[in-house]
């Protein structure tokens, strides 16, 4: 079972995490939502309390996400924000 961190996403900050995004595409990118345009945002929402919540989302990144078909990118970037 996995563990589950201090808080969790409610539906205000899954949008948030998105309009980020998608504003970081827009303004820095080239237009298209990439990964790395989400990783920060998704994992600032999900580390609330760093000391527990962080070991929590990278069990959560090595055991759900780092497996998952077409997620590697992901993955990828939002290892690279924890790190």
């Amino acid at each position: 079972k996995l563990k589950s961190p201090s808080g969790t996403l409610s539906t205000g900050e899954a949008i948030s995490v998105m309009n980020s995004g998608l504003a970081l595409a827009a303004y820095f990118g080239d237009g298209t939502l990439r990964a790395a345009d989400l990783a920060a945002g998704l994992t600032g929402a999900v580390i609330k309390d760093p000391a527990p919540d962080r070991v929590v989302w990278l069990e959560y990144l090595e055991t759900v996400v780092k497996e998952r078909e077409g997620w590697k990118d992901l993955y990828r970037a939002c290892r690279e924000v924890v790190e």
